[in-house]
């Protein structure tokens, strides 16, 4: 799949992602290994950012983000740092979740939709989505 998104875009699909983990398995649990996710910024026009999902094989996924020249590198790390933790899911590293605790830095990484507990780091958060809400769906807490 190749997508050319808006940076707002980009956020609210990767967030999308993330937030589906949650609730069915991520796309490296449905192919039953882990994905690799890459991110370039081009320094030239078009000032396009591109992330990339790809195992051994093959590229499952391309982003390009068309208006990347006015967004700090922080934003599109930070970006890149959500989509490995949303396309692994289950299957995150601990290695990732330490990019993204590095990253976030003292930002709350997610807040329980249920009980508003805020997590630093994603693990955290899914193991207590998994234990402490085990059977309760996120329609219930709307």
């Amino acid at each position: 799949m190749r997508a050319h998104l808006a940076t707002y875009y980009l956020r609210k699909w990767i967030n999308a992602i993330v937030d589906s983990t949650e609730t069915s398995p991520s796309l490296a649990e449905m192919m039953k290994e882990h994905l690799e996710v890459d991110w370039a910024r081009l320094k030239a026009p078009p000032y396009e950012a591109i992330y990339a999902v790809h195992n051994k094989k093959e590229r499952l996924i391309e982003l390009r983000v068309v208006d990347a020249r006015n967004y700090l590198d922080e934003v599109y790390q930070r970006g890149w740092a959500l989509l490995r933790i949303g396309v692994n899911g289950a299957l995150v590293t601990p290695e990732e979740e330490e990019v993204a605790r590095s990253l976030f830095a003292t930002d709350t990484f997610r807040t329980c939709r249920v009980c508003g507990a805020r997590f630093s780091g994603w693990l955290d958060y899914y193991g207590h989505l998994k234990l402490a809400h085990f059977g309760q769906t996120q329609e219930a807490a709307s």
